[in-house]
């Protein structure tokens, strides 16, 4: 885990090390790229806590129209929060695009969602690119080894309240 000062806003941003890597459900071919990419993330501005959860996905068929995560199967509610992100004023994104075939997608994170994912067995992210040509409901998925860095930052984000 790191913690980032901005210099530009005075922002603090405490991020995974590595971000959780995931693998594709099924054979995506040898063009598709088979990982996706999520992990948390605080943003601490003079005190006031914002939690957010970063997905990076492939867009092999285009940006795709929507991302779902799930915990155990279960859907988590997530909101999306770029316009968040932006209110936040950091002068650089808190994770470092994966490659330029991706999109990078933001969500708030109720604690209750990142104490789910913080003791998953896995973790599902699904991108639904089936609204366009050659599209489809790709699935990516990380075991619970995979998401030992999520209960770190849980751990971590629970001592600091």
């Amino acid at each position: 885990m790191t913690d980032r000062l901005d210099p530009v806003t005075g922002t603090t941003t405490t991020v995974l090390t590595n971000p959780v890597e995931l693998l594709t459900f099924e054979n995506r071919g040898p063009s598709r790229d088979p990982y996706a990419y999520a992990a948390p993330f605080d943003i601490d501005r003079m005190g006031t806590h914002g939690l957010y959860l970063w997905v990076s996905v492939p867009q092999d068929a285009g940006t795709p129209a929507s991302v779902r995560v799930l915990c155990d199967d279960q859907p988590l509610e997530l909101t999306p929060a770029r316009s968040d992100i932006q209110a936040a004023q950091l002068s650089r994104a808190p994770y470092k695009s994966v490659a330029p075939w991706t999109s990078d997608w933001y969500f708030r994170l109720p604690e209750s969602a990142l104490k789910c994912l913080s003791s998953a067995q896995h973790m599902t992210v699904t991108a639904d690119s089936t609204g366009t040509p050659g599209g489809r409901d790709d699935r990516f998925t990380a075991d619970a080894q995979a998401l030992r860095g999520f209960a770190a930052f849980a751990a971590r984000h629970a001592e600091s309240r």
